[in-house]
């Protein structure tokens, strides 16, 4: 497992700006030193014969691990709750010859784990590789670039015919939709808060999973993506948050520059932290969100339709939802950010209100 201190420690001060007061033990308080990462290429393993000779018949039980975390490595991965999909792109630099070969031959997946040793390092994204190309930097160096998916194909590249009858609950058609489906849907966390609402007669379904789920989420004010567990996930708006998930960020504990309001919600930078996820909450103080004036449209006098009510955008008590998040790193750089952005859960349907006012649809 790799490790630096510098970088980190120079982006605490610069974010900042404060005094270096240290505490007893001579560290400053508050600061979050030791970053901590690895970062891992798959590959296909191979049956070997009796003789211990390798065939070509592949042993999906034990893929065969490239841990690159030693390399010069940048890393962005992004989520959004407007798709079930997240990206990620991985430059891994100046790797060996057959090494490069390798990957662009056979590589199969990318998992990136990061953060720092206090508590906010985990997993930042694993993905199936969709391309692998390779550039040169300059005159010596050569980047191996990566570029991955993470979400459940089985929502988009399935199909479910199938009748749902009258009387069914949206938990009911959720169930359904995973069980009927031509390759079955996992499923994880349903929300027990989705309303008891019955068909009032019955209902053909007949298209991709992904369409069935954005309508009972658009009906019934609740969002649908993959799980940390892998399985799909289902919760309304409202639901309570688990403590686990709400964050408390101040300058003290990781907070770089300070929260900006925009036109789809509040734009927060912090030191990378894989504990925040799309839907976590974020608790801060709101006197330290820069404001910014409101674009009025010429002609109707009006606040334009694509920036959410600014009412909406502050909440009483700080706590802002994740709809966006995106982590940055350079495993030998100053680069090692998570920054999201964030909408109040008190406003109208915080999440949905996000949603439609950034253009996007959950239909």
């Amino acid at each position: 497992m790799a490790e630096t201190n510098n970088a980190d420690e120079k982006k605490v001060e610069e974010s900042n700006g404060s005094d270096k007061k240290k505490d007893e033990g001579g560290t400053r308080k508050g600061r979050l030193y030791g970053r901590k990462w690895k970062i891992t290429i798959y590959k296909p393993a191979y049956q070997k014969d009796e003789e211990g000779n390798q065939t070509d018949e592949f042993d999906l039980e034990h893929d065969t691990e490239m841990d690159v975390s030693l390399l010069k490595c940048e890393f962005q991965t992004k989520a959004t709750t407007e798709t079930a999909v997240q990206i990620g792109t991985l430059v891994v630099y100046n790797m060996n010859a057959a090494s490069e070969k390798e990957v662009i031959e056979e590589g199969f997946q990318i998992s990136i784990f990061g953060g720092y040793e206090e508590g906010q390092y985990g997993e930042i994204f694993t993905g199936d590789i969709v391309q692998v190309f390779r550039n040169r930097e300059n005159g010596t160096d050569y980047r191996l670039e990566i570029v991955a998916l993470k979400g459940m194909k089985s929502l988009f590249v399935n199909h479910v015919r199938s009748t749902i009858a009258a009387g069914s609950t949206p938990r009911d058609v959720v169930n359904a939709i995973a069980e009927q489906a031509d390759e079955k849907i996992e499923v994880g966390d349903v929300s027990e808060e989705l309303p008891e609402q019955t068909l009032p007669r019955g209902k053909v379904l007949f298209g991709t999973p992904a369409k069935y789920l954005r309508d009972i989420c658009t009906w019934n004010d609740a969002a649908y993506w993959e799980g940390e567990d892998g399985k799909l996930t289902v919760e309304t708006v409202e639901q309570e948050i688990p403590e686990d998930r709400v964050i408390v960020l101040t300058p003290m504990t990781g907070m770089v520059g300070t929260p900006i309001y925009t036109d789809q919600g509040i734009q927060i930078k912090m030191l990378l932290d894989a504990r925040v996820k799309l839907r976590s909450m974020i608790k801060i103080d709101n006197e330290l969100i820069q404001r910014q004036a409101v674009q009025i449209d010429p002609g109707s006098g009006q606040q334009k339709s694509d920036q959410l009510p600014q009412k909406e955008q502050f909440d009483k008590d700080g706590e802002y939802q994740v709809f966006s998040v995106e982590h940055k790193g350079d495993t030998w750089g100053d680069e090692w950010t998570t920054e999201v952005i964030g909408v109040s859960r008190n406003g109208r349907m915080g999440l949905l209100t996000a949603v439609d006012g950034a253009g996007q649809t959950m239909k």
